[in-house]
């Protein structure tokens, strides 16, 4: 990366983005105040109530009272079970190796498997590094227990004082956020489009899409996991949500493209299409407010008279299809009684059949435990910090492990450079505590502003404020010695060369082969799930199955969402842009699907010739999905089969039906309007998926009439 490029990417990760600005000061006041009883009451390793506080922090008040108590809940039994390790384990070093080695292993592990990944590291980290402080400190049982304690309760002051400040100035519930987030990107996008057609807008709304698009996704998706997990419509919604996240923010990047366009021609039927389109957004920002499509809703994109500019088709066709997802709320709440309630897990649905899971912690266990020997061979205890790089930076793939270690080295060069600074020419220059707050609060700043930022980016602010805290916060008088943060930064160096050797000679997984990989197991679990009504077993058991499939692709999605950034950080040619619409396209597909899964029990009403002719619909819907699976990781052609004729046989057996009942016939028209917009959702996702280079027009605009 050129100096041009880095300072551009820079400037754009670190540019103001919605409710940033409230975050850093509120992360900010909760360290300057958590100084208080740690200078008073002389508490060590104040290190650790800072950092602890990055780790948990979010925006919604839930969010962050969840983490805490599963942050105290985890390093709880992390330090417990280190303390019983102890015990046995002391005075023989051959066994406590094998017990770092256990904690490695099972942190790791519980850091891909669990469904809050989190908490793995919150169990593993503490254990492991206990297991290593015999050869940091003096091996006095007394002293290394004391220093024990003092961890964690420096832990749990830092995530409480970081909840009390959370709960009296975070504004609230993730769900209420979640839809203003939704809405203010409707909003931006509805006034960029009027003031394209020439009416008066009070502030441009450039600035506000840029932020918007530099925030991606990222912000709306942690929302949603948190509603999802205290919101019981949330979670039963999560797949409809997650979908309308992934196309509102194409609606985003469609929009800030028209922007960037020449100067427009001044067409009336351009002019007119504009605020046609601007009409639908606001329309649309009021269903998401309302949890609730109006019935009137008419297809915007004309895809068989579609004229340029093209960014505006792609956002008219967005908007029809965010318009097929979001009345899917009020069909999957009439259909909640016709299966079990969902059980939630603490593990994944994979988690003890992938054997990825074990391959990732056995390469961070070697890893760490090769930097262990290295800094007890040298005797350079001051590297240890070697020994998280591995813990931290031990990520499902290259791409994504170079990303954290980039940001890692990145933001322990900064971070050490602003202590130096504060220890060379601040600190010596201050005489009053108000001095140290402005100092330290100043350092805070800097580093909560990176830590809010994007994925790409907000790692690197936690190291920041990291190796920040290890200058200025080394003991209770001024903190004069730089070796802290020398050692630091090597430890750190040493952790990502040893960790990057391993990486590359045990099971190597690049990112860009995982999230084709990915996109071809969802297209596949999407095949099983259009099957799932075609079998001739109890509704129980279709229900069950349907809602195993609904996790599993739920995970796959979570997957692909992450692994999208993660490919941007490694060489090759997979075309990002394109992955991204099919998945856009894939969770389309997921949502008619899982509403169209739940009116199984109808079908026992209909006649025999409408249930043969759904039968071999979905069948060729199975069909069409399994053949373009097939196609992501063999790159060759599909051969997709028609699915018009199908649709037209099925058209043809409810036609057939003389006197039917007022009942049957909203089945049946149910069940038609769902398979209008899933039939023209796979054959755009084939058209996407057989000529990527060229603009292809959806059919989306038969399905809403």
């Amino acid at each position: 990366m050129s100096a041009s490029s880095l300072l551009e990417f820079l400037r754009r990760e670190l540019a103001p983005t919605p409710g940033r600005g409230s975050k850093t000061f509120r992360l900010t006041l909760a360290c300057v105040i958590a100084t208080i009883p740690i200078l008073t009451h002389h508490i060590p390793h104040g290190l650790v109530v800072m950092i602890l506080m990055y780790l948990i922090t979010q925006e919604d008040t839930a969010a962050t009272v969840i983490g805490s108590i599963l942050g105290v809940i985890g390093a709880t039994i992390g330090l417990g079970l280190a303390l019983l390790a102890w015990e046995i384990s002391l005075d023989i070093v051959w066994l406590r190796l094998l017990f770092f080695v256990v904690f490695l292993f099972g942190g790791l592990f519980l850091k891909r498997v669990l469904t809050i990944g989190a908490l793995g590291s919150a169990i593993g980290v503490p254990a492991a590094l206990v297991m290593i402080l015999p050869d940091i400190y003096p091996p006095n049982p007394e002293v290394l227990t004391e220093f024990v304690l003092w961890i964690w309760w420096c832990i749990t002051l830092g995530l409480s004082v970081n909840v009390g400040v959370q709960l009296l100035l975070s504004r609230g519930d993730p769900l209420m956020l979640l839809q203003k987030e939704l809405a203010t990107r409707l909003e931006s996008v509805a006034q960029t489009l009027r003031r394209l057609a020439g009416e008066r807008i009070a502030v441009p709304e450039r600035d506000s899409l840029r932020s918007l698009e530099i925030g991606g996704m990222s912000r709306p998706l942690a929302l949603l996991k948190t509603a999802a997990t205290i919101h019981v419509w949330a979670h039963e919604r999560h797949e409809g949500l997650s979908a309308i996240i992934t196309l509102t923010d194409r609606l985003v990047t469609s929009a800030l493209a028209l922007e960037t366009l020449p100067d427009l021609p001044h067409d009336p039927g351009l002019h007119e299409r504009l605020l046609n389109v601007a009409d639908g957004c606001e329309r649309m920002r009021r269903a998401f407010n309302e949890l609730y499509l109006p019935d009137d809703w008419v297809a915007l994109a004309d895809e068989k008279n579609a004229l340029p500019p093209f960014p505006l088709l792609d956002i008219e066709r967005t908007l029809d299809q965010i318009a097929l997802a979001v009345p899917r709320y009020s069909e999957e709440l009439n259909h909640s009684d016709a299966a079990p309630a969902e059980k939630r897990s603490l593990f994944l649905p994979d988690a003890f059949e992938n054997p990825e899971y074990v391959r990732f912690a056995i390469k961070g266990t070697v890893a760490a435990f090769i930097c262990y020997m290295a800094f007890i061979g040298f005797d350079y205890p001051g590297i240890y910090t070697s020994v998280i790089t591995c813990f931290v930076v031990a990520l499902s793939t290259i791409g994504a492990s170079n990303q954290k270690g980039i940001l890692r080295f990145g933001g322990a060069a900064v971070g050490g450079l602003m202590g130096l600074i504060a220890l060379v020419y601040l600190f010596p220059n201050v005489e009053t505590i108000g001095g140290f707050w402005l100092v330290f609060g100043a350092g805070t700043a800097v580093a909560a502003w990176v830590n809010f930022g994007t994925p790409r980016i907000s790692y690197g602010g936690y190291q920041v404020g990291l190796a920040f805290y290890k200058a200025v916060l080394q003991g209770f008088g001024p903190a004069m010695s730089a070796t802290v943060v020398r050692d630091r930064l090597i430890g750190v160096f040493f952790g990502l060369i040893v960790f990057g050797i391993v990486e590359q000679l045990l099971w190597p997984v690049r990112a860009q082969d995982a999230l084709r990989t990915r996109l071809a197991e969802m297209l596949h679990l999407l095949a099983d799930l259009a099957r799932s009504g075609t079998t001739d077993k109890e509704l129980t058991t279709i229900a069950a199955d349907v809602d195993s499939l609904r996790r599993r692709i739920s995970q796959k999605v979570e997957e692909l969402q992450g692994l999208i950034e993660s490919s941007k950080f490694e060489s090759g040619d997979l075309d990002i842009d394109q992955i991204q619409k099919r998945i856009g396209e894939g969770q389309l597909v997921f949502v008619l699907l899982l509403s169209l899964a739940r009116q199984a029990p109808d079908l026992n009403r209909v006649p025999d010739t409408v249930r043969a002719a759904v039968i071999n619909l979905d069948k060729s819907v199975a069909t069409a999905l399994e053949a373009l699976a097939n196609h992501i990781p063999a790159g060759s052609q599909p051969a997709v089969p028609e699915l018009d004729d199908r649709l037209n046989a099925f058209e043809q057996a409810i036609g057939g039906q003389s006197a039917q009942s007022i009942e049957l016939t909203s089945v049946f028209d149910a069940r038609l309007g769902l398979y209008r917009p899933l039939i023209a959702a796979i054959e755009q996702l084939s058209f996407e998926t057989l000529n990527p280079e060229r603009d292809t027009h959806a059919v989306l605009a038969l399905a809403i009439q």
